[in-house]
């Protein structure tokens, strides 16, 4: 059970720990009372629903203990976890659901519409809420008192067994399910506690959405391993998180430079007690130098870039505060760069970044042919370029795969163009990333309208109201004469796409 019961082995060994905070009802959990919940949990899903090794439970829900619970319980039994991204419109999680297959969903009230929904489209055995609303299924509530709290049996796991399937949308427009391992998980949360010094009694804010792997993998995980605690949010709200971390004396908070901004903005922020942060690390964007000066120089803290990604960790480096970089590889993490024919680049050049380690996962859900395109000879194709410098710190140039950055969340442009394509007034599409001062990036659409049709951003976001999430939908629409293509393979030129329309205006 190495692979399959961290918390069981802290709760035999140190029962009274505290493991979990619940901000969001007050309630707060020891190693003990988690591993009891678990074995709750687990013996629920395997006497009563017959979930057994190798198979998908899905969960639509915002961030909660019994989410963390559900993962847990699902390890001991060598199932997998496959969260689903809230923010989604209703038509988009029937792909998901689809594609992995699961035999059980587990939603809170919030989202049981859209579990509703499911009926008669998705394969679902059985739906499970985390609230009292038995309408479409059991309530966890009403069950929970009949749980034996005794531990299931055991499950032979290895490290290649999957543990959570993460979804990232994929460059041809259909997401991709990351398969991560017990192994690869473990690894990534050894290569976190060495690689970042992480320890016994630290405490982060865990309020990245669970979907995401930052939810999981840069500090919850890690920090149950090494017997830390998580402060849980169901949301980033700038008051609330500096609430916490004097109240609760946190000591590592990880958020994009969009949160850093929130919080500088926060009437709260100046006097805020920061005297128990260790350090904080930023990642999924670039931090500007004005909220680096601000946390370092004025609050005399450490804030670090970080990089990484679902596939690989995602804490591939060891963040060292140097402006600009995100430092040297992890322990446990080799990374090269190589030009397009696969050769390594001198020192100051530019190259993808290649990466390999324990960390890696173990490819993508029923995608072969993507697997074998990004893992070649043990190496993982970022599609990112980057360089490293004399003293061996790594930087970010660009990226080789198009896609968009928005406030953490990548966007690839490739899924926004084919569902903008079936409108009807559209005869051509091309989707760029433009500046946005609090997200980043946002998605700018580019159409060739078809003779006569006319089309506004307002009548373009109404038709894809229900096929993509929000925060996909573009925030500015151009209309052009023709689209820029090469001439043999009618391929579209965004570069020239860039210089012309790269503003955040509909022109």
């Amino acid at each position: 059970m190495i692979y399959g019961d961290w918390m069981g082995r802290w709760a035999r060994a140190y029962p009274d720990d505290e493991a979990l905070v619940d901000a969001i009802s007050g309630r707060r959990y020891t190693y003990g009372q988690m591993a009891t919940d678990i074995n709750c949990l687990a013996n629920y899903l395997s006497r009563d629903l017959g979930i057994s090794k190798g198979d998908r439970v899905a969960c639509l829900s915002c961030n909660r203990a019994e989410y963390i619970t559900l993962f847990f319980a699902l390890s001991r039994l060598g199932a997998i976890l496959v969260p689903l991204n809230f923010r989604l419109a209703p038509g988009e999680f029937l792909y998901f659901l689809e594609d992995a297959a699961p035999r059980a969903i587990f939603f809170d009230q919030d989202h049981a519409q859209q579990v509703a929904g499911f009926e008669g489209q998705a394969k679902l055995e059985h739906k499970i809420c985390f609230d009292s609303d038995d309408s479409l299924g059991p309530a966890l509530p009403a069950l929970w008192p009949g749980l034996s709290g005794d531990p299931p049996p055991a499950v032979e796991i290895g490290p290649e067994d999957p543990q959570l399937i993460i979804y990232t949308s994929g460059t041809t427009g259909l997401p991709k399910g990351v398969i991560l391992t017990h192994g690869m998980i473990a690894a990534n949360a050894v290569n976190t506690n060495l690689g970042w010094d992480l320890r016994a009694g630290d405490s982060t804010i865990l309020h990245a959405a669970m979907f995401y792997t930052a939810g999981w993998n840069v500090f919850t995980l890690p920090l149950f391993q090494c017997r830390g605690r998580n402060i849980l949010v169901q949301s980033f709200e700038p008051e609330l998180i500096l609430d916490l971390i004097q109240r609760e004396r946190i000591s590592l908070f990880f958020g994009v430079p969009t949160m850093f901004q929130m919080l500088m903005e926060s009437p709260r922020f100046a006097d805020t007690d920061f005297s128990s942060l260790r350090f904080l690390v930023s990642g999924g964007a670039p931090l500007g130098l004005e909220v680096l000066e601000v946390f370092q120089e004025q609050k005399g803290l450490r804030i670090w870039e970080g990089y990484g990604l679902t596939e690989m960790g995602p804490n591939d480096f060891l963040a060292n505060g140097k402006p600009g970089t995100f430092g040297c590889p992890t322990p446990l993490t080799d990374v090269k760069l190589v030009d397009d024919a696969g050769n390594e680049v001198p020192t100051g050049q530019e190259g993808e970044i290649l990466m390999r380690g324990p960390a890696m996962c173990a490819g993508y859900w029923n995608q072969p042919e993507a697997t074998a395109e990004a893992i070649r000879n043990g190496w993982f194709h970022t599609g990112d370029l980057g360089k490293v410098d004399a003293d061996g710190h790594y930087s970010i140039v660009g990226r080789k795969k198009d896609m968009i950055i928005s406030g953490g969340a990548n966007i690839y442009p490739a899924e926004i163009e084919h569902l903008v394509q079936t409108h009807p007034a559209v005869a051509g599409v091309a989707v760029i990333g433009v500046p946005d001062a609090k997200w980043g990036e946002v998605p700018k659409a580019l159409v060739e309208l078809k003779a006569g049709a006319a089309l506004t951003l307002e009548e373009l976001n109404q038709f894809l109201a229900d096929k993509l999430g929000r925060f996909k939908l573009p925030k500015y629409l151009a209309v052009v004469t023709e689209l820029p293509r090469t001439p043999a393979s009618s391929k579209v030129q965004k570069f020239i796409l860039k210089e012309q329309h790269g503003r955040a205006d509909n022109n």
